[in-house]
């Protein structure tokens, strides 16, 4: 089985202030979506790069298999990951852990960048002091996400995974599945959908409902076992954390700096001991 290099998307920030409304989260509920990457760029309009080449999005934190750097369609993916633990700290936020098939880059300067985007994988909301929310969705952009019977709690394993049928030809068929290993039950359904096949991406993200919302303290969201194509994709085994104490590497880190919904968002990379991903050690920061 090959091996498939792949780059990661830093820095996630998310500056909503005021997002944590009760009119912006009652409308989050009714239409909350996972949007396409937000790359963010210098006053040129080119995306901003760290100094080794990684990406920085407002919204995603995570690793692509990008088609304009492996000349490559993506008709297959699958990823395992840990329901992390979600905190309230004072303010009403949202986190998602997922695995999808578009929404990057059609090209190094992202000109344009792809609005299709056929995903699934699990929330993780803090709602109120007493109150989490946790279940598992999929997602076909344009349209909002839809929740799953598959029901999810923190610490729960998951392995979902998507497939387009044979040559993946229009009209295209894509089987969508997800597993709940702790429990055992799982959930799977076929649906139509056109993607050009542009990317497959494992993020961490704070979805969208008009504007970005306020990413949840979510401590940590392991990936691991991610495949493209039936090729073993290298970012499998990261970790992304916001608050607490780092972990030996390898790790992701995600961390949150100041308070409140407005709050920048640090990622710290650390170099991880075993690996076919060559990522420096760096700290870097993206502000809005």
């Amino acid at each position: 089985m090959s091996v498939l290099r792949s780059f990661l998307i830093c820095a996630l920030t998310v500056a909503i202030a005021g997002a944590s409304s009760p009119a912006i989260a009652g409308q989050a509920r009714a239409g909350r979506k996972h949007a396409p990457v937000e790359v963010l760029r210098d006053v040129n309009g080119d995306p901003i790069r760290t100094s080794d080449g990684r990406l920085t999005s407002g919204n995603w934190s995570g690793y692509v298999v990008a088609s304009y750097q492996t000349k490559e369609h993506y008709t297959a993916a699958q990823a395992t990951w840990t329901v992390p633990t979600v905190t309230y700290d004072g303010f009403e936020a949202w986190s998602s852990s997922w695995i999808g098939i578009g929404g990057f880059c059609e090209n190094k300067k992202c000109e344009p960048e792809d609005e299709t985007l056929i995903q699934l994988g699990t929330e993780q909301d803090a709602v109120s002091p007493s109150e989490t929310d946790y279940y598992a969705w999929y997602e076909m952009l344009p349209y909002d996400s839809i929740p799953t019977s598959l029901v999810v709690n923190p610490g729960d394993v998951i392995t979902a995974s998507l497939s387009c049928a044979g040559a993946c030809e229009s009209p295209q068929s894509w089987t969508l599945s997800m597993t709940n290993e702790t429990t055992s039950d799982s959930w799977s359904d076929v649906f139509s959908y056109e993607s050009p096949e542009l990317s497959v991406e494992v993020i961490e993200e704070a979805p969208y409902s008009g504007v970005i919302l306020p990413l949840a303290d979510f401590d940590k969201a392991t990936f691991s076992d991610t495949t493209a194509d039936s090729a073993i994709v290298n970012f499998q085994g990261r970790s992304y954390r916001n608050g607490g104490q780092a972990e030996p590497p390898p790790v992701r880190e995600l961390e949150r700096v100041g308070s409140g919904p407005d709050q920048e968002r640090l990622q710290r990379v650390l170099q991880p001991q075993e690996s076919t991903c060559e990522v420096p050690q760096a700290v870097t920061r993206a502000v809005v």
